[in-house]
């Protein structure tokens, strides 16, 4: 099974090589991987170290790196650009930020869940919290988003969510360039419209989010762009906003009672070229507001 993994970037090299590490180590068993790195023409080398990467990998089985370094609109452009260019014979494509990275065997598992799951047009993994030293913050389970709860809550993460690629040309549907934060909401919520058939992959921890200290979801940009979008909902969808908020915390914590949760997580950190394993002392669904972690190498 053939995926393409696509990852906007602007100086931030220190992550990115993390990112790209992540996914290299996918290929195998079956896996085949073109990971492309959009970069919106970074001062920090990230080119330079890109072309070094790619030379030095070139030979590397069943994996392939391309990337574009030229200047853009914002994350969604880039995302935008990197999907355009999706190669003609990929089965999966995804879309991974810079500070996120894949677990060892993320995508042999999500290949085996979607040759299981035939019917499937998005795939959604469970994830990992971490903070910017990969410390445990909490794991989030997948649930399947509802087109009610998706206009006001993003119901969805983009770092477990895998899509067919031919379900993904068909409806079309790309994020909205006019956003810089909430796009992700508007994005699933137009897809959600296409009443898409959702599998979930609990089972699976694919990925892991880091909260850096400077994520766009925490910042006063989110709060005016919420505002700007809120506003052009029906009244009725804007006022049982809070509602959705509560059905989907509901939702999150309800696989809790049905699965086992982790002990442990494989991470590549800034100082080390091989993943580190983290243990987990007390495991949780519930992010909160928590920014730093517990985890232990």
């Amino acid at each position: 099974m053939k995926f393409y993994i696509v990852t906007p970037t602007f100086n931030a090299l220190a992550w990115l090589q993390r990112c790209v590490r992540s996914v290299a180590d996918q290929s195998g068993n079956g896996v085949l991987v073109h990971h492309h790195v959009q970069d919106g023409g970074s001062t920090d080398g990230t080119a330079e170290w890109l072309a070094a990467w790619q030379q030095q990998n070139s030979g590397r089985n069943g994996y392939t790196l391309t990337f574009e370094s030229c200047r853009d609109s914002g994350m969604y452009d880039a995302i935008n650009k990197a999907w355009s260019a999706m190669p003609a014979d990929i089965d999966i494509t995804a879309h991974l930020n810079s500070d996120e990275q894949y677990l060892p065997g993320a995508l042999a598992d999500v290949a085996a869940a979607a040759n299981s799951a035939s019917g499937a047009d998005i795939l959604l993994s469970s994830y990992f919290v971490v903070d910017s030293q990969n410390r445990y913050i909490c794991h989030r389970w997948p649930t399947v988003p509802s087109r009610w709860l998706s206009r006001t809550v993003c119901e969805i993460i983009t770092c477990g969510c895998f899509h067919r690629a031919g379900a993904f040309r068909r409806h079309g549907i790309r994020f909205g360039k006019n956003w810089r934060s909430i796009g992700d909401l508007v994005f699933y919520s137009d897809i959600m419209n296409t009443n898409p058939r959702v599998h979930t992959m609990p089972g699976v921890f694919a990925a892991a989010f880091s909260v850096t200290g400077n994520n766009l979801g925490w910042s006063e940009i989110t709060e005016q762009e919420w505002e700007r979008y809120s506003a052009g909902l029906p009244a009725y969808i804007a006022k049982t906003g809070a509602l959705a908020r509560l059905v989907c915390k509901f939702k999150r914590r309800l696989p809790d009672f049905f699965y086992s949760a982790p002990r442990s997580y494989s991470l590549y950190s800034a100082a080390n070229t091989e993943r580190t394993q983290y243990s987990i002392k007390h495991p949780t669904s519930h992010w909160g507001c928590r920014t730093e972690g517990e985890g232990s190498s």
